[in-house]
């Protein structure tokens, strides 16, 4: 075998392995990343529509006027090395308060929330233990 036919064949399987080390990349990056429903009901008992204004650092969701018993909901691509991260704040009347709605990175799988008279509650994903995230200020 020649010099040129030599580097040819090395620099070849170069970028052969190069290709396959991208590929196993792209697979991995793309299995970290799950699609999640996050939801904010409206339970108060004034029956009376709550404001929502949900954001993560790239994506704004705008205020939602919530009426009671139609949750407000959104879906998402989250990433737990990226550290994915939703909160909200809500305003009632003269009431306000401020949660986190997802948090990937410390492992938060609450992504139901029941917005009631004392502030707001989430439902754990799989047990439905329910905990109060936020009350009113």
């Amino acid at each position: 075998m020649t010099r040129e036919q030599l580097a040819i064949v090395t620099s070849s399987r170069a970028v052969l392995l190069a290709a396959v080390v991208l590929a196993a990349v792209v697979i991995q990056d793309s299995a970290a990343v799950t699609q999640l429903t996050v939801s904010v009901a409206n339970k108060l008992s004034s029956k009376k529509a709550v404001i929502v204004h949900c954001q993560s650092a790239d994506d704004d969701l705008h205020g939602h006027a919530v009426v009671p018993d139609t949750p407000y909901s959104w879906s998402f691509g989250a990433s737990v090395d990226a550290g994915t991260l939703f909160w909200c704040r809500l305003a009632f009347q003269d009431k306000r308060l401020g949660f986190t709605a997802y948090h990937a990175s410390n492992g938060d799988y609450v992504t139901d929330h029941e917005v009631y008279d004392d502030g707001v509650y989430g439902n754990y994903v799989g047990s439905g233990e329910r905990i109060h995230v936020a009350e009113w200020h």
